[in-house]
């Protein structure tokens, strides 16, 4: 089955001739078309952007997730584990103190 190329899109806008002028060094200086330049910063910023979103949502998440333990009522006794980890967390906590 034949491929075919990806559709492109039109995308106008309007820059003051300075602005302009860097853009097409910058791209210059990497070889590219002022087109391809301003694509790729773009697509750039917009994945960072994105990115930096979606971990703010799952930090939310988290923090919805840990403030609903905390208010959980818990009636099961802890693992002998947990006893003693909180033991051991306890003798350095108190050594660290000068107790």
């Amino acid at each position: 089955m034949a491929q075919h190329p990806p559709q492109s899109s039109r995308m106008d806008l309007r820059v003051p001739q300075e602005v302009r002028d860097i853009i097409d060094y910058a791209a210059s200086m990497e070889g590219r078309t002022r087109t391809d330049f301003i694509v790729a910063a773009a697509l750039e910023r917009a994945k960072q952007v994105i990115e930096r979103r979606k971990l703010i949502c799952l930090v939310m998440q988290d923090q919805k997730l840990l403030v609903a333990s905390l208010l959980e009522e818990r009636t099961e006794e802890p693992s002998q584990y947990v006893k003693e980890v909180a033991q051991e967390y306890a003798a350095r906590v108190s050594s660290v103190g000068g107790d």
